[in-house]
């Protein structure tokens, strides 16, 4: 069998790894238009035994490891259109123009998506970098060793992680939120309100009633201009929207009105052999039951995975996401999935929200930690529709079992008095996320 992989992203050399991996027989074809493209590196818990001490990076993704274990990866080819009557693409390369095409048994699209750059005048400017992603911030990081004084323009947890990174870097920074309360699409006020402090003793500009109206070069670094001010930096970062790179497939598969890409639960697209995946298409978004398009590496991968089964001939359904989310402010872990209490109120639920905060172990222990919680539900079902927690202690992993609660449907009731690990060195009788629960409890029974 036949397995051709248009784009050689994290996706898409993802998928060619599961597959080559359990079917090492099959025949895997990755075109990619980039000549090349980096490997995807990260740390893993794989210890030398020699020096338990010392964790190795290992290069998990790339193509040379891929064509390693049997892919033919193409670089430098650009996949011009594709027939799935006939299953064939039709390929060029770039440096010769030449032009062939190829017969598939499944094809995976894999493209990224591209940037949506925000219409402001100076956007082009070589003193202004557009982040759409993970890899765009790296870039960021890269492209602004020189620079001192930066400017954040955005309200995300991508933005806000690139604050960090340049905090301890020892920039100047300056974030403009464009008129939100810090992190205002993830976490309620309350959350805001501290992250904002937190950013603020680090001395960082925080502008949270500004709307950016331009970027002017001014030849040695850019002026952000704004409603209310104007700010000088040596470079401005702008977060930027993201966009289906599709057109290519335009009256060959089901498309929405914006070029992404229909699936089905089997992350098929309407030409049965044809799948999905990453910036090309949408994910099931499990709080609200609609598909959405938010393309995040985290969904790609576990996409990639669920296809490198099904191409195979098995049926994995897509299990949907709650799009968790964390990020660590100069040591205070935020991590928020599902909806906010107000997202739950625009998409037509009679939801409730409750905030506490509680020590996330006995206060008799030698030291502890206040977490601030919160938890959205459902009134009419008591399903848990979200949740937020922060905290200097790392609360992170927390947000998965809330996670698996939204994608159960699982009630209130249920993550109040579910059964946890009792050992006074880690957690309460009741664990916080038990005395969150039960807190919803309360609420819901006292109205």
């Amino acid at each position: 069998m036949r397995v051709i992989i248009i784009g050689c992203t994290f996706a898409g050399m993802t998928a060619a790894s599961q597959i080559l991996r359990s079917h090492p027989d099959t025949e895997v074809t990755i075109y990619d238009r980039s000549a090349v493209v980096p490997s995807v590196s990260y740390e893993i818990n794989d210890y030398d035994d020699q020096d338990v001490q010392m964790p190795r990076l290992r290069t998990e993704l790339s193509p040379d490891q891929l064509t390693i274990r049997g892919a033919d990866v193409k670089m430098g080819y650009l996949v011009m259109s594709i027939d799935p009557q006939q299953k064939t693409v039709k390929v060029m390369g770039m440096l010769d123009d030449t032009t062939s095409e190829e017969h598939y048994d499944k094809l995976i699209i894999a493209n990224d998506s591209t940037s949506d750059a925000p219409a402001l005048k100076g956007i082009d400017s070589t003193n202004v970098t557009l982040v759409k992603d993970q890899q765009d911030a790296k870039a960021a990081l890269l492209l602004s060793t020189v620079d001192q004084q930066i400017a954040i323009i955005g309200n995300t947890p991508l933005s806000l992680g690139l604050v960090d990174a340049f905090r301890q870097q020892g920039k100047e920074i300056v974030l403009i939120t464009n008129g939100e309360p810090v992190l205002h699409q993830n976490f309620e006020a309350e959350y805001s309100k501290r992250a904002e402090d937190i950013l603020k003793a680090d001395n960082i500009k925080v502008i949270t009633n500004e709307h950016v109206t331009e970027l002017n070069d001014n030849g040695i670094g850019i002026t952000v201009v704004t409603d209310g001010g104007s700010y000088s930096v040596s470079r401005a970062v702008v977060e930027a929207g993201q966009k289906p790179d599709t057109s290519i497939y335009n009256g060959v598969l089901d498309m929405d009105e914006k070029g992404v890409i229909t699936v089905n639960e089997f992350i098929q697209t309407s030409a049965p052999d044809v799948y999905a995946i990453g910036g090309s298409t949408t994910v099931h978004y499990n709080p609200t039951g609609k598909d959405i398009y938010k393309p995040q590496q985290a969904e790609a991968v576990r996409q990639a995975a669920i296809v490198a089964e099904n191409v195979i001939g098995k049926q994995v359904h897509d299990s949907g996401t709650q799009l968790s989310m964390s990020l660590n402010l100069h040591g205070t872990t935020m991590a928020a999935v599902g909806l906010t209490f107000e997202q739950a109120q625009a998409a037509g639920f009679d939801a409730d929200v409750v905030t506490i905060e509680d020590n996330y172990r006995p206060e008799f222990m030698p030291s502890t930690t206040p977490v601030l919680m919160s938890l959205i539900w459902d009134k009419d079902s008591q399903r848990i529709l979200g949740a937020q927690m922060m905290s200097k202690h790392d609360i992170s992993e927390t947000m998965s079992l809330i996670s698996l609660c939204i994608q159960n449907k699982n009630t209130i009731e249920f993550l109040g008095l579910y059964d946890t690990m009792f050992q006074p060195n880690f957690d309460r009788p009741f664990n916080y996320v038990n005395i969150l629960g039960q807190a919803a409890m309360a609420k819901a029974g006292s109205e």
